[in-house]
């Protein structure tokens, strides 16, 4: 995104909490700000954390590139209302998905508050990274009697379905005796490797070369996420030539059901069995799911979704020369 601003002819500053070990509190953080910011045509926070100082040490516009509904994430119901505020804070609301638009418009009409006015500026992947490299599919997706499938592990996030998708999986084995049903994890998980549910091979960390590498040694890419916002590691697969399924929340923009991927409902172990036995069984449409998929990876580039986020963050700092909806 740097390079993409960059090549806009715009200047880019980030001003970060920093990583653990390098974390300086909330206090440091309000005394700081003020001296830090420089003067600009726009100031966007991109966490729920960094939107009050934003809403309060910001230079000209100020606006909230949402990247999620940050409240799902917290079971402390306070740190759930903290996040729940910063959508009250005035800042100027953009949406990283169509379904995260949506609910934060539909927060903003239950508060009284104009709503129809949140920003759409979606994710991205490189598909010169992400991509089929021809010959690699077909031998796999042919050979009725194995299946190979990778996952995200999630970050230990109980929301991201891990335990739904380790129990689906094995429920898919018991139904499929004749079917090697290879499933392959990579990032960190909530389970072992070996653990008491379904075994699965670890992957480890991942850098995007070897992910991309990863992806192209599977058929299938399995996510029971119970929400996200445009999720990079469907869009990923599908670009790389996988069979994608995956639940619906925050994945509309590119997730089409029966045409480029499976949709599961989310917590529902069995609907995510069927769809892994069905993927099994039926070749052909893993193979025509493949295909179509592969497309999106063209459509959602970094260069199209710098060029949209180019236009609304001009309509936001300079609203009399345009109009983005």
């Amino acid at each position: 995104m740097q390079a993409v601003v960059a090549m806009a002819g715009y200047s880019l500053d980030y001003l970060s909490h920093g990583y653990k070990g390098d974390y300086y509190p909330r206090a440091t953080a309000h005394a700081l700000l003020p001296e830090l910011l420089p003067d600009s045509d726009i100031t966007v926070a991109s966490v729920w954390e960094s939107a009050a100082l934003v809403a309060k040490y910001g230079k000209g516009k100020k606006a909230y590139f949402c990247q999620h509904y940050e409240p799902l994430f917290f079971d402390n119901p306070v740190d759930s209302s903290d996040a729940e505020a910063t959508y009250s804070y005035g800042l100027t609301l953009i949406a990283n998905s169509s379904w995260l638009q949506s609910r934060l418009n539909q927060r903003l009409r239950a508060t009284g508050a104009p709503s129809d006015t949140v920003h759409l500026a979606t994710n991205a992947i490189d598909p010169d990274n992400f991509n089929s490299a021809p010959g690699n599919r077909s031998q796999m997706q042919e050979n009725a009697r194995a299946l190979r499938i990778i996952s995200y592990g999630g970050r230990d996030a109980k929301w991201k379905g891990f335990l739904e998708m380790a129990m689906a999986v094995r429920a898919a084995r018991a139904l499929l005796p004749d079917v090697n049903l290879q499933w392959s994890v990579y990032g960190t998980s909530l389970l072992p490797p070996d653990n008491p549910i379904t075994p699965y091979i670890a992957l480890g960390l991942l850098d995007q070369n070897s992910l991309a590498a990863a992806y192209r040694q599977n058929d299938v890419l399995l996510s029971a996420s119970w929400y996200e916002s445009f999720p990079l590691f469907p869009i990923e697969a599908m670009a790389s030539g996988l069979a994608v399924i995956t639940t619906a929340y925050g994945t509309e923009d590119y997730a089409v059901d029966g045409e480029n991927c499976l949709i599961v409902e989310p917590k529902n172990i069995d609907s995510i069995t069927q769809a892994i036995v069905r993927l099994a069984r039926d070749r052909l449409l893993l193979t025509r799911l493949a295909s179509s998929a592969m497309e999106v990876g063209g459509v959602h580039n970094w260069r199209q979704a710098g060029s949209r986020m180019e236009e609304v963050l001009r309509s936001i700092a300079f609203p009399s020369s345009a109009q983005v909806a």
